[in-house]
This record gives structure tokens, sequence and C-alpha cells, in this order.
């Protein structure tokens, strides 16, 4: 069973996600109605293809040229 301090429980009333650390791995909290807004927002945690790895890049390339950097 997962033990919330009192902050931790606050925190959660008011909307927010919290990180805990249980049996060596980490996770993360949501009220449901929270958790439901980003999946009906379309949130996508689904792995990167091509075509968004490659939009990433010309991004990371275009702010690196912005600020005069090499890429």
């Amino acid at each position: 069973m997962i033990e919330l301090t009192d902050e931790e429980r606050k925190r959660l009333d008011e909307g927010q996600a919290v990180r805990i650390q249980e049996n060596g791995r980490e996770y993360v909290l949501l009220r449901p109605e929270v958790y439901d807004r980003l999946i009906e927002e379309g949130y996508d945690d689904s792995p990167w293809g091509a075509e968004e790895m490659d939009r990433l890049r010309e991004e990371s390339v275009a702010q690196l040229d912005r600020y005069g950097k090499d890429a």
C-alpha cells in the first residue's frame, strides 16, 4: 500500500500530479478526471515515429541556428 504525505494528498486534491517512488520504481499519480482530460485532449505517449523525430530534429537545428550554434 502506498502511503501519501499530507502535502501529497493536498496536491492531488488540487488536481496536481504527485511523483512517488515505490520499490525502486517511479510513479506519477493523477486524479481520474485529470487523467481523463489528458486522454480526451489527445495525449499520446506512444513511441515517436520517424516523421516525428525528423520534425524534432528540424526544430532543434533551427533553434541552434537561431542562437548561432553548430548542429
